[in-house]
Protein backbone atom coordinates (compact mmCIF):
# COMPACT_ATOMS: atom_id res chain seq x y z
CA UNK A 1 0.00 0.00 0.00
CA UNK A 2 2.92 2.61 0.63
CA UNK A 3 3.44 2.47 -2.82
CA UNK A 4 0.47 4.67 -3.46
CA UNK A 5 0.56 6.54 -0.84
CA UNK A 6 3.71 7.70 -2.13
CA UNK A 7 1.76 9.13 -5.44
CA UNK A 8 -0.45 11.21 -3.52
CA UNK A 9 0.36 15.08 -2.71
CA UNK A 10 -1.41 15.51 0.80
CA UNK A 11 -2.14 13.74 3.94
CA UNK A 12 -5.58 14.21 3.42
CA UNK A 13 -5.26 12.17 0.16
CA UNK A 14 -3.62 9.91 1.86
CA UNK A 15 -5.72 9.05 4.56
CA UNK A 16 -7.88 8.75 2.63
CA UNK A 17 -6.56 6.51 0.23
CA UNK A 18 -5.65 4.31 3.19
CA UNK A 19 -9.41 4.16 4.23
CA UNK A 20 -10.51 2.94 0.81
CA UNK A 21 -7.62 0.96 0.93
CA UNK A 22 -8.46 -0.94 3.87
CA UNK A 23 -12.28 -1.50 3.21
CA UNK A 24 -12.50 -2.13 -0.18
CA UNK A 25 -9.37 -4.67 -1.02
CA UNK A 26 -10.84 -7.77 0.13
CA UNK A 27 -14.02 -6.84 -2.16
CA UNK A 28 -12.09 -5.40 -5.22
CA UNK A 29 -9.77 -8.96 -5.09
CA UNK A 30 -13.53 -11.19 -4.33
CA UNK A 31 -14.53 -9.26 -7.71
CA UNK A 32 -11.87 -9.48 -9.41
CA UNK A 33 -11.34 -13.33 -8.71
CA UNK A 34 -15.34 -14.26 -9.96
CA UNK A 35 -14.60 -12.90 -12.99
CA UNK A 36 -10.96 -13.89 -13.77
CA UNK A 37 -10.67 -17.21 -12.17
CA UNK A 38 -7.22 -16.48 -11.77
CA UNK A 39 -5.30 -15.24 -9.08
CA UNK A 40 -2.26 -13.38 -10.38
CA UNK A 41 -4.56 -11.57 -12.72
CA UNK A 42 -6.89 -10.85 -9.89
CA UNK A 43 -3.98 -9.44 -8.31
CA UNK A 44 -3.16 -7.40 -10.90
CA UNK A 45 -6.36 -5.68 -11.46
CA UNK A 46 -6.55 -4.82 -7.96
CA UNK A 47 -3.08 -3.22 -8.25
CA UNK A 48 -4.31 -1.87 -11.65
CA UNK A 49 -7.54 0.06 -9.67
CA UNK A 50 -5.41 0.92 -6.44
CA UNK A 51 -3.38 3.15 -9.61
CA UNK A 52 -6.56 4.51 -11.16
CA UNK A 53 -7.76 5.61 -7.67
CA UNK A 54 -4.77 7.35 -6.91
CA UNK A 55 -4.79 9.27 -10.32
CA UNK A 56 -8.79 10.05 -9.55
CA UNK A 57 -8.47 10.33 -6.06
CA UNK A 58 -9.66 14.06 -5.71
CA UNK A 59 -12.99 13.68 -7.65
CA UNK A 60 -14.56 10.81 -4.63
CA UNK A 61 -13.29 12.45 -2.05
CA UNK A 62 -16.23 13.74 0.00
CA UNK A 63 -18.77 10.90 -1.62
CA UNK A 64 -20.65 8.70 0.11
CA UNK A 65 -19.26 5.74 1.43
CA UNK A 66 -21.27 3.39 -0.98
CA UNK A 67 -20.86 5.57 -3.94
CA UNK A 68 -17.09 5.28 -3.19
CA UNK A 69 -17.51 1.51 -2.99
CA UNK A 70 -19.67 1.17 -6.68
CA UNK A 71 -17.28 3.54 -8.21
CA UNK A 72 -14.55 1.47 -7.17
CA UNK A 73 -16.00 -1.79 -7.91
CA UNK A 74 -16.96 -0.34 -11.39
CA UNK A 75 -13.22 0.25 -11.91
CA UNK A 76 -12.60 -3.53 -11.28
CA UNK A 77 -15.33 -4.74 -13.40
CA UNK A 78 -13.77 -2.46 -16.44
CA UNK A 79 -9.78 -2.86 -15.96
Amino acid sequence: MYQYLLLLDTDQERDFFQMLYDRYKNDMYYTAYRILQNRADAEDIVHETFLTLTENLVKIMGDPPQKNRNYILTIVNVT
